[in-house]
């Protein structure tokens, strides 16, 4: 005889190829549910469809730049201490100089995009521009912004335009066009594009907004898109996604316009500042040599002397070539006195005139400005940000560069002055020699040195403005336009992306609330949920019965209802084969399980059989039995329990042959101290000897404990679960209370199984033809 025991009988389903059954039953559920799928098929569909038809489509505008990375600064080999690569850090900088609010707010400035005229549509809005189909201009007094405005043609030049927002006034009224409107102290005027008559004429609402440019600067900038092309490159892509391609376009372009006029600006500053620096020179020396050049022209003209002797000739000429000393002197002088007021200054960022730009050739003053030039753009660049350690160096860094730059100013400025003294001495010299020649000829002297020396000073002057005005003429920026913008698209929506969500929705949606609902019901509807509440093995599967009876087997012998419970008899064998005159009792967790019906075919199934059969009617506190068979419900089993009648005076015959009932008899006060008393082992002792099998109908064991002593007598426990009807939870209750009773043989059987469901079928199906074919070939 198989025993139970105590062995463990709840717990997580045996097999190993769960996700297969959860799969196969998530499939039998939708062919279940196949309308289900068909509607919301139909439903996605037309979402879809209405979708595709009214979303705006959005287009992607994109653009690429070549950064050009510029060299470390001279003198920063400690860089590379912190990690930190100066030409990376550059191409960096540069994607943040092109994604900041200033270049953005300085684009936004040069292009018309501060009125706009759009269309709604699903979740979206499109721009007109630059085909608007209205024309506004604004007042005097500015624009209304941070208001939507509705516009909608009514009749000939008639239209009405509304206004509504929050804390502001409402606004619905009907305008002409060309009528002055005013709002919140602000004015514009509607004029009509005629080209465009078809479009504001349609009856469909032109919105209207003004943006001031900070709002605009944030849009864009909340839109802007900026990454590497490449990963090892230094050409970045800028893109934007938006409805209106033209206008993308446009601000793509006029933004790298701005970045790359911007960083040309930024490397013509030395020039200009060279340029400026020369100017000044040249309007003190330009006023000097036009009086000098009058007050020769004069002398001549009025002394009627065009010309000198040999000897005022000889000293003219050394005293040109004195003052032109003198002039390159003073302007070194001029330009160190304007190199220590630079140097004095503090945090100044512009990169200073270079030495060379004034003719001089000292090369250790040269090499530190070209070292100071390279540390200012480092220091006041966003590189290595305000707490990075490099910033302090850095600045450590530049103080002693410009200390070098001081001491050294100090060596050449004292230089400059002993050369402008020992110049002075020989134009003393040379003056001395002048004073004996004739009076006249000594005035002539003095007149053509003074504009030699202007002359020569302004023509070198000169030279030096056409050499920087050259040099700025030539510079290049370093960044360059790879591709102009062009748009790619629509990029959204997309046709196919947009249908396989559809269909993904139209399955899983469904799928989604057969399942929450298969969670929320508490009912059992499948083997599987049996499974992943108890190890117990399901012996028997019951299809729907849809008789009013409930003696099937015995009145419907070739149903399948019939077949089910002979491969039940045959299964109990495996259960029973050791014992001799087994007791099969049949009870359930809840009432309405279909324990009694399954009791009577049972005991009907191995009366039929030849077996000599006695079906016993142990639920006394509802008795049903005597009126499925028409039975005298008085003589029962609980006559026999309290002593009124004896073991053969309860057992009754019925019209059918082997199959003996004892009915449960009248219901008494006491059913729980009736089954446990020692006439009810005693009744079943007797039973043995008289029949081949005893079928024990009994009460819901999840309800009351009455049968507990009897199910310890029996050899087979079946636990009757009924699809749709049992409680999960009951159920797992019910089998974590009777698991520590020892009962033999406990097992599951299914009732009242839907085969039209699907959950079933392929269990079902597959036992009852196999055994209808084995009986047809033997």
């Amino acid at each position: 005889m198989m025993s139970q025991g105590s062995q463990d009988i709840i717990g997580q389903p045996r097999s190993d190829d769960l996700l297969s059954i959860n799969v196969w039953k998530i499939l039998l559920m939708m062919k279940g549910k196949w309308y289900l799928y068909l509607l919301s098929l139909l439903i996605s569909g037309a979402t879809a469809y209405f979708y595709l038809k009214y979303k705006i489509p959005t287009y992607l505008t994109s653009t690429t730049v070549l950064i050009v990375e510029t060299e470390a600064a001279p003198g920063l080999d400690f860089v590379e201490g912190f990690a930190v690569r100066p030409g990376s850090q550059n191409l960096d900088n540069q994607i943040l100089i092109l994604s900041s609010y200033s270049l953005i707010r300085r684009t936004v400035e040069e292009l018309p995009f501060e009125i706009e005229c759009y269309r709604n549509g699903l979740l979206s809005r499109a721009s007109y521009y630059p085909l608007s189909p209205i024309r506004i201009e604004p007042g005097s007094e500015g624009l209304p912004y941070h208001v939507e405005f509705v516009f909608e043609y009514s009749h000939e030049n008639i239209f009405r335009l509304q206004a509504s927002s929050k804390n502001m006034p409402q606004l619905d009224s009907l305008i002409a066009f060309g009528q002055s409107i005013s709002y919140r102290d602000k004015s514009f005027t509607i004029f009509p594009q005629p080209e465009l008559e078809d479009v504001y004429k349609s009856g469909d609402r032109i919105y209207i907004q003004f943006y001031d440019k900070e709002r605009l600067t944030d849009r864009y900038l909340s839109r802007l898109r900026i990454e590497n092309a490449t990963r090892e490159g230094t050409i970045v892509r800028l893109s934007l996604q938006g409805t209106n391609k033209v206008q993308d376009m446009i601000f793509l372009n006029k933004l790298t316009e701005v970045y790359i006029q911007g960083n040309l600006e930024k490397k013509n500053q030395e020039a200009k500042r060279t340029i400026e620096f020369i100017e000044k020179q040249l309007n003190s020396v330009s006023d000097s040599l036009s009086l000098t050049e009058t007050q020769l022209q004069e002398f001549r003209s009025r002394n009627r002397i065009m010309d000198v002797s040999a000897q005022a000739q000889q000293i003219i000429d050394q005293a040109v070539v004195l003052e032109n000393e003198r002039a390159r002197l003073t302007l070194e002088s001029n330009y160190y006195e304007y190199l220590e007021e630079y140097l004095s200054s503090e945090a100044n960022e512009k990169v200073p005139v270079a030495p060379a730009s004034m003719g001089i050739e000292d090369p250790l003053l040269a090499n530190l400005m070209q070292e100071l030039a390279a540390l200012q753009a480092e220091y006041f660049s966003s590189a290595v940000g305000e707490r990075n350690p490099l910033q302090s160096q850095l600045e450590l860094r530049l103080t002693n560069t410009k200390n070098s730059i001081q001491e050294t100013l100090k060596g050449i400025t004292l230089a400059n002055q002993m050369a402008l003294n020992e110049n002075n001495s020989q134009i003393n010299n040379l003056n001395r020699q002048a004073s004996n020649l004739p009076v006249k000829e000594r005035q002539l002297l003095g007149f053509e040195r003074k504009f030699n020396l202007n002359n020569v000073l302004y023509t070198f002057l000169l030279q030096s403005r056409a050499e920087a005005q050259i040099k700025q003429a030539s510079n290049t920026a370093d960044n360059e336009l790879v591709d102009p913008s062009r748009s790619i698209g629509p990029v959204s929506p997309s046709r196919l992306k947009v249908l396989l969500i559809a269909i993904a929705l139209a399955f899983a949606l469904p799928t989604l609330i057969l399942l929450l609902n298969k969670l929320i019901h508490n009912e059992i509807t499948s083997e599987e949920d049996i499974n992943l509440i108890s190890k117990l093995p399901v012996i028997g599967y019951f299809p729907r019965s849809r008789l009013s009876y409930r003696t099937v087997v015995l009145n419907e012998p070739n149903s399948r209802i019939s077949e089910a419970f002979r491969s039940l008899r045959t299964r109990l064998e495996f259960f029973t084969k050791e014992a001799k005159s087994p007791i099969i009792l049949v009870t359930s967790s809840m009432m309405g399980e279909g324990k009694t019906f399954t009791a009577i075919n049972l005991a009907s199934a191995y009366s039929l059989a030849g077996k000599k059969t006695l079906l016993v009617g142990f639920d006394l506190r509802r008795p049903t039995l005597s009126r499925n068979f028409e039975l005298n419900g008085q003589a029962g089993l609980t006559e026999y329990l309290i002593g009124r009648r004896s073991h053969n005076d309860i057992i009754q015959s019925t019209d059918f042959q082997n199959l003996h009932i004892i009915p449960s008899g009248p219901i008494p006060p006491n059913p729980g101290e009736l089954t446990s008393s020692e006439e009810t082992q005693a009744l079943f002792n007797h039973l043995r000897k008289k029949y081949d099998y005893i079928v024990v109908d009994s009460p819901p064991v999840g309800i009351v404990s009455d049968i507990y002593p009897v199910a310890a007598l029996a050899d087979a426990v079946l636990l009757v679960v009924r699809h749709g009807h049992t409680k999960k939870n009951v159920l797992s209750a019910t089998l974590s209370e009777i698991q520590g009773l020892g009962l033999h043989g406990l097992s599951l059987l299914l009732n009242d199984v839907n085969l039209r469901s699907g959950h079933y079928r392929y269990s079902y199906k597959y036992k009852y033809e196999y055994k209808t074919k084995t009986k047809l070939e033997t």
